[in-house]
């Protein structure tokens, strides 16, 4: 990621949305299932919603901490323009407290400790355009909690024919969900474990709520999702745990949710663990495939696990390396070999974007922001 460089540059604060004011100057914070009650001049727990004259701004609005270029499967996202670059952009803090969180230093930081410039909705779509992104992702810290951002940014991006991605926890409220994932193309979402133990010790918050987040995306949304889990050592590796996690998938989203197991590496306050070794997410994809889910993956390790095959006749129809697209062998969106529909968004090939910008936009964007060396 890379920190943006202050240039300088304000805009006035901006009012938040899904709140509410209560007696003696709080602020009622319904955004997600913690529903901070903030009082005058203070901060909810994720650090940039705060409470002004009584009234509820989001710190985070177009100030982003983190720009940069990456390749879509890094959110990570099998099923979703492979082998595009995807423009990902993150704020300051968080709505979990995750120990073992790989972006701390901005997730844990408040607004005012972080590098940032003025970055309004309209620019971020003409820097993915000039970076040759179709899609941008909202990503590195949580996303939700810049909901406002998100929202204005998704309206400018759509305009443009840009797709955006929610790179998630799921921790959302209700009153909120369809205000921001109406206007989303695709999610990642963060399943960290598959028991409240996990989630009320090590990310201080609830498991019930993210499970709702999924059912609403499957049922209730066109958004297409895909599922994370990273696998801790000692603390949300045990095999019950895995195949309990599978069948709850298989059973409430269906086989065709592509599920990523990744590695974890030792960060924040979670230094004390070892690395995820790599038997682990074989044995944890063998689970979930025998349990019927028909795309299961294995991340942040080199491993066949990373390609994709149809389930029909087990053709590999994708190969990875990393997240790298080695080759991709799909015909509009069929595997070749046996003509099954493999489902995803296929769309785009690598390099064609249809969304443009004006030139008068592109030119206020090179004086504005320069090059970014994304």
């Amino acid at each position: 990621m890379q920190d943006l460089k202050t240039r300088g540059e304000t805009s006035n604060p901006h009012e938040a949305r899904w709140w509410a004011p209560e007696a003696g100057g709080k602020v009622h914070c319904y955004l997600c299932p913690r529903h901070c009650h903030i009082g005058e001049g203070q901060a909810g727990f994720c650090f940039i919603r705060a409470n002004e004259g009584g009234k509820l701004y989001s710190l985070g609005y177009a100030h982003p901490a983190a720009l940069q270029i990456d390749p879509i499967e890094k959110k990570p996202l099998n099923h979703f323009l492979p082998g595009t670059r995807v423009f990902s952009m993150g704020t300051a803090g968080c709505n979990m407290g995750c120990f073992f969180c790989q972006n701390w230093d901005i997730s844990k930081s408040r607004a005012d400790q972080v590098r940032s410039s003025y970055v309004p909705p309209e620019d971020v779509v003409t820097l993915a355009i000039r970076n040759g992104c179709p899609t941008i992702a909202f990503t590195y810290n949580e996303p939700t909690i810049w909901g406002e951002y998100v929202v204005d940014i998704c309206h400018a991006a759509k305009e443009s024919g840009i797709k955006t991605v929610m790179v998630s926890n799921g921790y959302i409220a209700r009153e909120a969900f369809h205000d921001i994932y109406d206007h989303i193309d695709a999610a990642n979402i963060d399943l960290k474990a598959f028991t409240e133990t996990f989630y009320g010790r090590t990310t201080l918050t609830h498991l019930q709520p993210v499970l709702e987040t999924l059912q609403w995306l499957k049922n209730e949304t066109n958004v297409w999702f895909e599922i994370t889990n990273l696998m801790i050592p000692t603390l949300n590796d045990a095999p019950p745990e895995t195949r309990a996690l599978a069948e709850w998938i298989l059973e409430n989203l269906g086989p065709d949710v592509p599920l990523h197991f990744t590695a974890f590496h030792p960060d924040f306050k979670l230094r004390d663990k070892p690395k995820t070794p790599p038997e682990t997410l074989h044995a944890a994809r063998r689970t979930a495939l025998d349990v019927g889910l028909h795309y299961v993956y294995e991340g942040n390790i080199y491993s066949d696990g990373a390609h994709t095959s149809c389930p029909s006749c087990k053709a590999v129809v994708i190969r990875r390396s990393w997240h790298d697209v080695e080759e991709n062998h799909l015909v509009d969106g069929c595997c070749p070999s046996c003509g099954l529909a493999i489902p995803g968004r296929w769309a785009n090939s690598p390099g064609d974007i249809s969304a443009r910008s004006s030139p008068e936009a592109e030119a206020a964007a090179a004086e504005r922001y320069g090059e970014l060396n994304l």
